[in-house]
């Protein structure tokens, strides 16, 4: 049976059994031994068939009711979370996986049906729908952050209600400035946070896991860099290989063993792959902005086409220094506070032309995301930034999570146009 049969029997069953029940079942079923590697047998890339096992694992123990579960929005520093022995659960990603699963259209109108605005991330609506729904594991915890999205704040307040666990909600205050003051301002609410949760799961605070967790962080994170560096003289990619995929072990599972052995894994493939490259092949290469449609789609595959490949994307740049496990409040603080999407957009314009510089970048497409402030208002200002630099930009208009809001029609021919261009400089 090949690894596309099984993924459409999985598909098809969370479709015919949209429950909770159902979907505890059918991760417990799938987590077995025999069946995971039935399923990892047929896909050729070792890092992908990694990915794949160990976030169905992932999923499995959130899901199981033996761990308590902390909701968390994407930019948290999750080692606070995993250090405090609590599983993350991330609403927005999630939102992105029922894109995948084809049932997005019947979560976001559950959305609409708890009056949730229709000018609202799709990742959010998507999220809020399947709470409604009752499709979540039960959290203990929630947090969230006003980091690089302002609807976080509210969406996860609204979870809080609807759990009924309004008085462990906790927001965290990213500032707008980088300086001493906002730094002691941060890392007091994170100290804040692991000292009262503690107390709150009725244990001792256990700085030693939180340090524990912040070297494995420490770990992933130089692999993630050596990995990183390998794609800058990469072409030839590991099948089914997209750094877009990476999104929940980059960001949310990053304090964990099982993420370093994920980019440790990485690594070891792509450079494999780079020793046996064809130096004679020449494609062109792009830089993606944000987030893509993780939903069935041709994007790639008309970039593949027209001599064109995507070789690095925004999400997976390492964009803080390596922790200190004796100042853990403050490294988590530092992390938070040097991400490119905090403050001024001037911050991700400067990331970004560090990026196209060091990957000698020859284009950029920026997905530009139905309901996505953060990211849309800052669009004119990234295209015209490189303008002065001779890279073509294209903002993309379309939606990660809903396909209506995504005519492939005009994806494709806006796609194949700027492929077109880049072929011409």
């Amino acid at each position: 049976m090949s690894v596309l049969s099984i993924k459409t029997r999985i598909i098809k069953n969370i479709q015919d059994n949209l429950n909770l029940g159902s979907i505890k079942r059918l991760l417990h079923t799938i987590s077995n031994k025999p069946v995971l590697a039935l399923y990892g047998s047929s896909i050729k890339s070792i890092t992908d068939k990694y990915l794949n096992i160990y976030t169905i694992r992932n999923l499995n123990e959130v899901y199981s009711g033996k761990y308590p579960v902390a909701f968390g929005s994407l930019f948290l520093p999750y080692e606070l979370i995993i250090g405090l022995g609590l599983k993350p659960f991330l609403p927005e990603i999630m939102g992105g996986f029922t894109a995948g699963l084809g049932i997005s259209g019947r979560t976001i109108k559950a959305a609409s049906n708890n009056w949730y605005s229709s000018d609202l991330c799709t990742f959010h609506r998507s999220a809020a729908g399947a709470c409604e729904m009752d499709l979540f594991p039960k959290p203990s915890f929630i947090v969230c952050s006003n980091l690089a999205c302002d609807a976080a704040g509210k969406s996860f307040q609204n979870f809080s209600r609807k759990y009924n666990i309004e008085k462990n909600f906790y927001f965290i205050d990213v500032p707008h400035d980088d300086d001493g003051a906002s730094l002691s301002f941060l890392s007091k609410q994170l100290e804040n946070i692991f000292y009262e949760v503690s107390g709150k799961l009725n244990k001792k605070p256990d700085i030693e896991k939180l340090k524990k967790t912040i070297n494995c962080s420490n770990d992933f994170r130089k692999f993630a860099i050596q990995a990183n560096n390998i794609r800058k003289e990469l072409y030839d990619y590991p099948q089914y290989f997209n750094g877009l995929n990476y999104i929940l072990p980059f960001f949310g599972l990053s304090g964990t063993k099982e993420t370093v052995n994920l980019y440790k894994i990485m690594t070891g493939e792509l450079q494999e792959k780079l020793l046996k490259q064809d130096k004679n092949k020449k494609m062109k290469k792009v830089l993606w902005m944000h987030l893509k449609p993780y939903y069935r789609n041709e994007i790639f595959n008309i970039l593949e086409k027209n001599n064109c490949r995507v070789v690095f994307e925004e999400t997976s740049n390492v964009f803080w220094d390596e922790l200190d496990p004796d100042k853990p409040f403050k490294s988590l603080a530092k992390k938070m506070l040097s991400n490119p999407l905090r403050g001024n957009g001037e911050n991700r314009i400067k990331a970004v032309q560090q990026i196209a510089a060091l990957y000698d970048i020859d284009g950029i497409i920026m997905f530009s995301h139905w309901g996505c402030r953060q990211s849309n208002g800052l669009s004119r200002l990234i295209k015209e930034s490189f303008n002065k630099k001779s890279i073509p930009v294209l903002v993309l208009d379309g939606d990660c999570v809903d396909i209506n809001n995504c005519p492939a029609g005009q994806i494709k021919t806006r796609v194949e146009g700027f492929a077109e261009i880049l072929n011409s400089i």
